[in-house]
C-alpha cells in the first residue's frame, strides 16, 4: 500500500491544521505499462493537538480507478486520473522529505 498524505488547512484566524491520508494499493496494469490500475482502502483524518485521530476503511469494495503517467523526468512527474484529473508531482530535493 501506499499511503498519500494531504495536509489541510481552514484559512480562517481559527484556523485547524490536519492531515487526510489515504491508504492506496495499485500494480501495474498489464496492457499499458504506463498506467498503473488503483484501489483505495481507508482513509485516516489526524488534527493534531486534539483527540482526532480517525481511520475510515473504505472495505472490500473501495472506490478503484487507473492513473496513466504523461510525463516523467528525474524530478517531476505529470500523471491524468481515470476521472479526468492531472497531478504533478515534484520530487523533493536528496535527504529532505514532506512526510
Amino acid at each position: 500500500p501506499a499511503p498519500r498524505f494531504l495536509p489541510f488547512v481552514q484559512p480562517d484566524k481559527n484556523s485547524v491544521r490536519g492531515s487526510l491520508i489515504v491508504d492506496v494499493k495499485f500494480r501495474p496494469n498489464e496492457a499499458d505499462l504506463r498506467r498503473v490500475d488503483v484501489k483505495f482502502d481507508s482513509c485516516r483524518l489526524v488534527v493534531p493537538k486534539s483527540p482526532v485521530d480517525v481511520t475510515f476503511p473504505l472495505g472490500p469494495i473501495g472506490p478503484t480507478g487507473w492513473l496513466r503517467t504523461g510525463f516523467i523526468d528525474d524530478t517531476m512527474r505529470i500523471t491524468r486520473g481515470h476521472k479526468g484529473s492531472v497531478f504533478i508531482l515534484q520530487r523533493p530535493p536528496q535527504g529532505k522529505s514532506n512526510v
